[in-house]
């Protein structure tokens, strides 16, 4: 039986796991802040999520650039190997 070789974690990866697990804390303190004080601070919350949603979209932009490049790349060299 052969073991898979797992790929080791990206940075951007680990920043996702950590983003995912601060916002689920976060929301876990907003209702326990809830339920003990009857009220929470609404900006606050507006604020963090709103971090946590520019961090995604900028996650995603990174990505998405990475993958063009590397596919623009793959392209270029293809074209050479026909010259």
């Amino acid at each position: 039986m052969k073991k898979h070789d797992k790929k080791p974690l990206g940075t951007i990866d680990k920043i996702l796991i950590i983003l995912g697990g601060f916002m689920g804390l976060f929301t876990i303190a907003m209702i326990v802040t809830f339920y003990i004080k009857d009220a929470v601070p609404d900006t606050l919350i507006t604020c963090v999520m709103g971090c946590g949603g520019i961090e995604g979209i900028l996650t995603a932009a990174i990505t998405i650039s990475k993958q063009i490049t590397s596919s623009e790349k793959d392209n270029k060299d293809e074209q050479e190997d026909f010259k």
